[in-house]
């Protein structure tokens, strides 16, 4: 894809990975709405793109909203939606992690992984993949986590809430392909960022173990990463080595079982087609 013109719309694009690959993709001359909470990180955000814009055409936007919430999910997009702007990629990075011992872990605290993790990925993709369906074109990347494929000691609320996501990504690109519309899932390791900052102290001492025998990448390394991956329409974005590899080994078969069900769907669509 060539973002030139193009209109994009991520999700947690005020800091973090979101924030990078938000600017990644107004280097290459898109036009750029970011969703988050907080308006002065908002803020701060479309000042930074301000100064790497590379076509005064270019337009940004930015929308205060909680995507966990439906009805602030729906005025959000509604509004960055606006005009007829109908988004060419959209970019499900908004997310929140709270590690901790099992026993320990609030019941509070595995619902808010699920409201804003799944439902703030899913509310977003309910109401775009419409607007995508109708021009038959268009590319959605939900952010799920090694996490994700991978049980790891001590997240089990975030690692539950992202291999919803993987299981959820996994379908929807299965139906909307047809339709011309790419899905892609991404699957980043430990990431230098405020996210991770934040989950630092909550960590049990085997998770922290655990994430110390791996590497720690940078924000704009994993952005480098998802915008290539839409660039080559690619479903499993894999930044880094160990992400790569972990994936693979845990999921061998999976290019066979997706290229399976593909010719199924393919086949059953025609099918239809004849009733």
């Amino acid at each position: 894809m060539n973002f030139r013109g193009k209109h994009a719309i991520i999700t947690g694009g005020s800091s973090g990975i979101g924030k990078a690959t938000a600017r990644l993709l107004v280097q290459r001359g898109a036009n750029v709405a970011i969703i988050a909470r907080r308006q002065l990180l908002l803020d701060a955000a479309l000042q930074e793109f301000e100064a790497v814009r590379v076509d005064q055409t270019q337009v940004f936007q930015a929308f205060s909203a909680d995507l966990s919430d439906w009805e602030q999910a729906q005025a959000a997009v509604s509004a960055v939606t606006a005009d007829e702007r109908t988004p060419d990629v959209l970019i499900n990075a908004a997310g929140l992690a709270h590690p901790g011992y099992f026993e320990e872990l609030p019941i509070e605290i595995f619902r808010q992984m699920m409201e804003i993790d799944f439902f703030g990925t899913l509310y977003p993709c309910k109401l775009v993949a419409p607007l995508m369906i109708k021009r038959h074109s268009g590319h959605i990347v939900n952010f799920s986590s090694v996490a994700g494929f991978l049980g790891v000691f001590g997240y089990t609320a975030y690692g539950a809430a992202k291999f919803a996501i993987r299981g959820f990504s996994d379908a929807l690109r299965a139906e909307l392909k047809p339709h011309g519309v790419h899905v892609s899932i991404v699957f980043p390791p430990d990431t230098d960022t405020p996210q991770l900052h934040y989950e630092e102290p909550l960590k049990p001492l085997e998770t922290r173990r655990i994430a110390g025998s791996a590497g720690l990448m940078k924000p704009e390394q994993v952005a480098q990463a998802v915008v290539k991956g839409i660039e080559k329409n690619r479903y499993v974005i894999t930044p880094g080595f160990e992400s790569t590899f972990y994936f693979w080994l845990t999921n061998p078969a999976f290019g066979f079982v997706r290229w399976y069900m593909d010719r199924v769907i393919a086949g059953a669509r025609k099918e239809r087609g004849r009733q």
